[in-house]
């Protein structure tokens, strides 16, 4: 990845401490840790509102996205977990779960008796356009509302740097290529 050339170095923004530790400058401090903050305030309350509401939470609707988005509107768990950064164990507890619930099916991989495909069911399909609806509302109002156009297009510069095509890799029907996270 090439940094562009008005990218930081590693003196401009660190400092030592008195005990000669290192230290963030007070601007980095800022931007890491209030992302981190961020994306932790605004993910454990977008969960507990889908949680809430459908009995979903944010990795359950991603599963169901990611089904939704695939061809055939199946994928196996390992490349569940792979697109999703998840583990295979914890992708299983997930499928589980919505496996009861009727919205995803397990079907046994023909290609591969070792393997488990996930289906999305006519169920799990309403489920998610509903669910989609509330996630993307809360996403306007609790993020892009506090941004200008110009913030959010340096947001996308900036993470696409870090990410480039996350956003179509979250649609993409290319079911083999798991995500980079």
């Amino acid at each position: 990845m090439s940094q562009p050339s008005n990218t930081a170095t590693t003196a401009d923004s660190t400092i030592a401490t008195p005990d000669g530790s290192p230290q963030w400058q007070p601007t980095y401090a800022d931007a890491w840790i209030g992302l981190l903050q961020t994306h932790r305030h605004l993910t454990r309350e977008l969960d507990t509102k889908l949680e809430a509401s459908y009995g979903l939470t944010l990795s359950g609707l991603e599963l169901l996205a990611r089904l939704a988005a695939a061809p055939e509107h199946w994928l196996r768990l390992s490349i569940l977990a792979g697109q999703t950064g998840l583990s295979l164990s914890r992708v299983s507890r997930i499928v589980d779960a919505l496996e009861q619930r009727g919205l995803i099916e397990r079907r046994g991989c023909p290609s591969d008796a070792r393997a488990t495909n996930a289906h999305l069911t006519g169920a799990g399909a309403t489920l998610l356009d509903t669910a989609e609806g509330t996630h993307i509302a809360f996403v306007q109002e609790r993020f892009f509302d506090h941004l200008s156009c110009e913030e959010i297009e340096t947001l996308a510069e900036i993470f696409a740097r870090f990410a480039p095509g996350a956003a179509k890799a979250c649609t993409s029907s290319d079911s083999e290529a798991p995500l980079s996270a």
